[in-house]
């Protein structure tokens, strides 16, 4: 969002009383981040936005045009922040903002991952006028996983003169997560030239660092890398925390982390100021069962976290690490008058919400009036890939009559392992297994050298189908296939390609679930509960067909993200994760 100046010379003078305030909140208890106190009988003026006054009495603020809200019963907080997450899969970022300001959340860091890997530099642009439409203050991170690893993916990187003009937009808030933290500790000039630009701009850098230890999380923290979500584990999070990460403990539709990694801080009496809680994105169908923020609050309260501690790991804590403290985070003169109203703070259960004084959520649902931006014709139906796939696509020859071939194992939805499976070709070419839960995989290349599709199998997904395929997959969002029929795959991505990108199960020649994301085919332009609705649909089909994932669908979303162990798949072909190199099929003897 465009940051906006405030009128110190009006404030001053409606603390004193001398300009009369639009808006007084009394009746309520307020939280204090400040002081880590719960107050009661305090009132606060706000005006032009921003709170000018916090005390025993506002009485002085107000005139005859001031606004008068009664906050008995309630508890006042300050809005809620996702201080690390991504809005730009399945919704429109401004429907993302429509679900979550309902459950109290006022602001949000996001990386402008999904545009800007199909669209580059001009869809990092259309993000920032996208989140512009809408009251929610969206700080943005240009997006440090186009592409996650230039040697393995194919979508386009940003140069150093468009990461600088990026950095210099009041609405860019820093770098987002640098996932290939491999590259960076061996030194890639590439990736050390837009760290530079960005610390020289006093911008902030997200990190996303599983997996890395000791001397190599030293060497991301030295090259200015100042945060993590990826703690996974006790000593994940003890051991970033002790060298000056910002520890981010992730609870959203991706993964659920704070059951083993908060209990420990709690129960080691560990200083929390550096603790903030995240999302690190909160799908459509997470957020009508759940909620957004609130939902995180309720999780960490229940695991031991104190009240206040948890309210300040979502307001104070982000605020304080994004450089955004004096702007929000908190109830304070001077700040945005971004509030969260409580009817209980244990279960954070939002009445409504305010941004700058005004009333946006009320009772679960959006007030917000404002519409989002017309967005560009030509970002509709962008995949670029033609639609008459036959079932001799997804063919893969082997002429040998056995052979070792490698197989991604799933492990859990987002991590795999490298398996060596002997397969007996039929007629000269590779099959799908189902009986030994055996799919092929292409992923079909929209970036480069057009038409090409590279070829892999899947064990462990354990859905029964002919085909599943996504348009938005992590971080290539281009069209990717699994399936045991040669057939229903071709169908498959015929209806995908002609939809401009999409979800599609298909069985036999019958299509049993649906979704289109025509906008560069990585997101809906259907209201929020329509795609939440449409995602549980096809989750639901999947499990009911036989996978053990309570979120099938992210199984093969993340099948393409390179920087994950171990085996993985992008239009380039199979990837070892921790060598950093592309491998063949086929094994060697």
């Amino acid at each position: 969002m465009k940051p906006s100046k405030r009128n110190i010379q009006r404030l001053i003078r409606g603390a004193m009383g001398e300009i009369k305030a639009d808006l007084i909140i009394s009746g309520g208890e307020m939280v204090n981040v400040y002081s880590g106190e719960i107050l009661k009988g305090m009132e606060i003026a706000v005006l032009d936005g921003r709170i000018c006054y916090v005390g025993p009495k506002a009485g002085h603020t107000r005139g005859p045009s001031t606004r008068l809200l009664d906050a008995k019963g309630l508890v006042i907080a300050p809005g809620f922040i996702d201080a690390h997450t991504h809005i730009g899969h399945f919704c429109r970022p401004y429907e993302y903002l429509q679900a979550y300001v309902p459950h109290g959340t006022t602001s949000l860091i996001a990386s402008c991952d999904e545009l800007q890997t199909v669209f580059g530099f001009r869809g990092l642009k259309i993000f920032l006028d996208e989140v512009e439409a809408h009251p929610a203050r969206v700080f943005t991170l240009i997006s440090m996983v186009s592409p996650q690893d230039p040697l393995l993916c194919s979508t386009p990187a940003l140069s150093a003169a468009e990461v600088a003009e990026g950095l210099s937009d009041p609405r860019v808030l820093g770098m987002g997560e640098i996932v290939s933290w491999l590259r960076l500790a061996e030194g890639d000039p590439e990736l050390l030239e837009k760290i530079e630009l960005a610390l020289g701009a006093g911008k902030i850098i997200h990190g996303h660092t599983a997996g890395a230890r000791d001397q190599r999380l030293c060497a991301v923290a030295a090259a200015g890398v100042s945060s993590c979500h990826e703690p996974i584990r006790e000593e994940d999070v003890l051991e970033r925390l002790r060298m000056g990460y910002w520890v981010m403990l992730r609870e959203g539709s991706i993964r659920r982390d704070l059951e083993a990694t908060l209990p420990p801080i709690v129960s080691r009496g560990l200083s929390t100021q550096r603790v903030i809680l995240v999302t690190d994105s909160m799908a459509p169908d997470d957020v009508a069962q759940n909620g957004h923020m609130n939902f995180i609050v309720r999780r960490a309260i229940s695991l031991g976290f104190p009240p206040v501690q948890a309210i300040q790991a979502v307001t104070l804590n982000a605020a304080t690490y994004s450089g955004l403290e004096q702007e929000i985070g908190g109830i304070g003169p001077g700040r945005y008058a971004d509030f969260t109203l409580l009817e209980d703070l244990k279960e954070a259960r939002v009445h409504s919400t305010l941004i700058g004084g005004e009333v946006v959520a009320e009772r679960g649902h959006s007030l917000v009036r404002s519409q989002p931006i017309s967005l560009p014709a030509d970002i509709m139906g962008s995949l670029r890939l033609t639609p008459n796939v036959t079932p001799d696509s997804f063919r893969i020859p082997c002429p040998s009559p056995s052979a070792k071939i490698r197989v991604m194992e799933l492990i859990s939805s987002n991590i795999t392992i490298e398996r060596i499976l002997e397969a007996q070709p039929q007629k000269g070419f590779l099959e799908a297994d189902p009986g030994q839960d055996l799919l092929k995989v292409s992923v079909f290349e929209r970036h480069g050298e057009r038409g090409k599709i590279a070829f892999g199998l899947l064990k462990g997904f354990g859905a029964r189908v002919g085909a599943v395929g996504t348009t938005a997959c992590l971080d290539e969002n281009t069209l990717l296939i699994a399936g045991s029929s040669d057939d229903d795959m071709a169908r498959c991505a015929s209806i995908l390609i002609e939809a401009g990108g999409g979800i599609a199960v298909v069985e036999r020649g019958e299509v049993l679930e649906k979704m289109e994301l025509p906008a560069g085919g990585v997101f809906s332009l259907r209201p929020w509960r329509e795609v939440g609705r449409g995602l549980d649909r096809i989750h639901r089909r999947l499990r009911e067909r036989g996978s053990p994932f309570s979120k099938p669908l992210y199984a093969l979303m993340f099948l393409t993200f390179v920087t994950l162990p171990a085996l993985r798949i992008t239009a380039r072909g199979l990837v070892a994760a921790k060598e950093r190199r592309l491998v063949s099929l086929f094994v060697d003897g």
